[in-house]
């Protein structure tokens, strides 16, 4: 019979890995943040309105889709940029798409807009045959004056519930530490 020791001796190294994250900062060094856990993998790459960091999680179970958090850097000047108020409301405004009411939430003290998106998508992209499935967006923008970060966890509607925590998580780490 396991003693309560034993039991607790078990139980806790599963518990600590389970917590164990990552502290990230891209080589840009416009933020840190915690990745989810050691089978999430970051990366920074230049596109046409400036760096965005892309953050890849686990496929869906179709295999169709793998879950991922983009953050992107929106600044005035750079090819594209709009006010933070019209940025929002293109999101939210497509075709094809269902959006919640935007929200106010902290994220490292700043006040930031918070909502969700759904569109319908065919899965997968790259290949034949697909099939139309709904994606699940959960974005995140954080004005800073006229500039903002937009941050945007995806998933596969079936399971985006599984990711709500994480996201949360995943904002309430999340720090401005310079800009370019």
């Amino acid at each position: 019979m396991l003693s309560l020791v034993s039991v607790a001796l078990l139980v806790l190294p599963a518990l600590a890995a389970e917590q164990t994250t990552l502290r990230y900062a891209p080589p840009s060094q416009t933020f840190a943040c915690d990745l989810p856990n050691a089978d999430w993998h970051a990366f920074e790459e230049e596109e046409g309105a400036g760096f965005a960091v892309h953050v890849l999680g686990p496929d869906n179970p179709a295999g169709t889709y793998r879950t991922g958090i983009d953050i992107r850097w929106i600044e005035k000047g750079q090819p594209g940029w709009v006010p933070v108020k019209r940025y929002i409301d293109g999101l939210r405004g497509g075709e094809g798409r269902g959006a919640t009411a935007v929200r106010p939430y902290r994220v490292s003290g700043m006040l930031a807009r918070v909502f969700e998106i759904v569109e319908t998508r065919r899965l997968p992209g790259d290949q034949l045959p697909s099939l139309e499935d709904d994606l699940h967006h959960y974005y995140a923008v954080i004005p800073m004056g006229e500039n903002y970060f937009s941050i945007k966890l995806s998933s596969t509607r079936d399971i985006y519930l599984d990711y709500r925590q994480l996201f949360v998580r995943f904002l309430h780490s999340f720090k401005p530490i310079g800009y370019k």
